[in-house]
């Protein structure tokens, strides 16, 4: 779906949207069918006095920015910076957006060029069946409630939890089954008092769905935070026990605004840090201790530093005096101000130079006819803010990627026999025996630190040929 990169494995094509679902049905498959990894059905409970963590040496904390073991043990890493994503120094910027479940008829070609060209709507599918995000300006916001025709009262369910306003049947309102509530902009619009939901409307047409197509609406409230560690000590050590530490994982570690994406690869790769730092430091009677997790912040930290300098891109832009503001203000702004300008020619012109930049590395792009007809369907307001909300800035969000490397030796390497010496240099006049000297000494150390990672080389082959299956369940994704 997406345009082959610098990284794309040409053997594979295109890079292509999977389910997560899917992902974690082939993970589970893995686990199911590998001999020493036991799986607990049960739920865990987390309690203060570490009770539950009793002879535990280490609990993975990987259930999301809200889960219940996380804010259970969260005070122990430290307080995270809000002030790190804000516009004022203080209070982190928040984004509302709309999550909209729909069938696009559009080419997956064709819908890639329309969601970088701007930065309202975003198109995440797989096949046309997926989710339609809309990025709300804040007097937008204030619409999305739920309403109970029940009480006659209004109800927040849609922001706070946030829950899932489903119809069944294209004349059926949108509900939320938990809590009998109504999506209230639907009920205005049918009276012609909301001003949300022709906007709604506009982002249907501007990415081919039939209102038909429309089956679910949600909310999500996105922000970030830059946290200090990821590891902690969540019960010390005593004589007869080895204590207990915490790692944070995933969602549970470094929330990432999804507009951009590489939530899901943030969580992989942690995932496998925290692998390669067990691998190299467990020992079957030993303690664990806080500079065993030296690389393993370090990696985290890379991977916040990466992830989310790239989503703050996706949540700011900069005015013309050079001051940055959020992307949504520009967008409420675009529905105030009164300037006039042909926004069908000027949206059509970034489509074309979007889509001429990509050339080969997207399969089968729209044709200008086909991008003026999409164009033809909108409103002069809705061309307005989406030339107004700009294109993602991708040349900034571009660059190096987190390298692990840098922090481990490849595995393949330090588990490979030595290499033979190299022969001895020709006498010479020059003296050089405190050079050589040094050489031997760094050799020498550097055969310390193989035979350190060769205490793990057997667990490590495991896990090396744990990530190759999951390669191949994955199918080479």
């Amino acid at each position: 779906m997406w345009p082959v990169g610098p990284d794309s494995p040409k053997h594979l094509g295109s890079p292509r949207n999977i389910r997560i679902s899917y992902v974690e049905d082939k993970l589970l498959e893995l686990a199911e069918n590998t001999s020493h990894i036991t799986l607990i059905a049960q739920n865990f409970e987390p309690d203060q006095d570490g009770v539950n963590l009793n002879g535990k040496r280490i609990l993975v904390i990987c259930d999301g920015i809200s889960g219940a073991t996380r804010s259970a043990y969260i005070s122990r890493f430290g307080k995270e910076d809000t002030g790190v994503y804000s516009i004022d120094g203080t209070n982190a910027l928040q984004d509302t957006v709309l999550g909209l479940r729909v069938k696009s008829k559009l080419p997956d070609s064709t819908a890639v060029i329309l969601t970088v060209a701007q930065n309202r709507y975003l198109l995440n599918s797989l096949g046309g069946d997926g989710f339609l995000n809309m990025r709300l300006a804040p007097e937008e916001v204030r619409e999305v409630v739920g309403f109970n025709k029940d009480r006659m009262e209004f109800s927040d369910c849609i922001q706070s939890n946030p829950c899932l306003m489903v119809r069944k049947r294209p004349q059926d309102d949108f509900i939320c089954p938990t809590h009998n509530t109504y999506f209230k902009p639907a009920l205005d619009a049918k009276v012609g008092a909301s001003a949300l939901w022709p906007r709604v409307l506009e982002g249907l047409k501007l990415f081919d769905v039939d209102t038909d197509d429309l089956t679910g609406i949600t909310a999500f409230r996105l922000s970030m935070a830059q946290r200090p560690r990821f590891t902690a000590e969540l019960i010390p050590p005593t004589r007869s026990s080895s204590g207990t530490y915490g790692a944070l994982l995933g969602d549970a570690a470094s929330a990432i605004h999804f507009w951009p994406g590489r939530g899901l690869n943030s969580g992989f790769a942690s995932a496998q840090s925290l692998a390669r730092t067990l691998a190299e430091r467990w020992t079957e009677e030993g303690r664990l201790r806080d500079s065993d997790f030296m690389r393993h912040e370090a990696a985290m930290a890379m991977l916040q530093y990466r992830h989310k300098t790239r989503a703050w891109r996706a949540m700011v832009t900069t005015d013309p005096k050079g001051n940055v503001v959020p992307i949504q203000q520009v967008i409420g702004e675009s529905y105030r101000n009164g300037t006039v300008q042909n926004y069908g020619d000027l949206f059509l012109e970034r489509l074309v130079q979007i889509r001429d930049r990509l050339g080969d590395r997207l399969e089968d792009p729209p044709s200008d006819r086909e991008l003026k007809k999409i164009i033809s369907r909108l409103s002069v307001q809705t061309l307005k803010t989406l030339v107004e909300s700009e294109p993602w800035d991708t040349a900034t969000m571009g660059g190096e990627e987190a390298d692990f490397e840098l922090l481990w030796p490849s595995q393949r390497q330090a588990a490979a026999p030595p290499a033979p010496p190299p022969p001895a240099p020709a006498p010479s006049p020059v003296p050089v025996q405190q050079g050589g000297t040094r050489r031997r000494g760094f050799a020498g150390i550097a055969a310390l630190v193989l035979m350190a990672m060769a205490a793990a080389a057997v667990w490590q082959r495991g896990l090396d040929q744990m990530l190759a299956d999951v390669q191949t369940l994955l199918g080479g994704w």
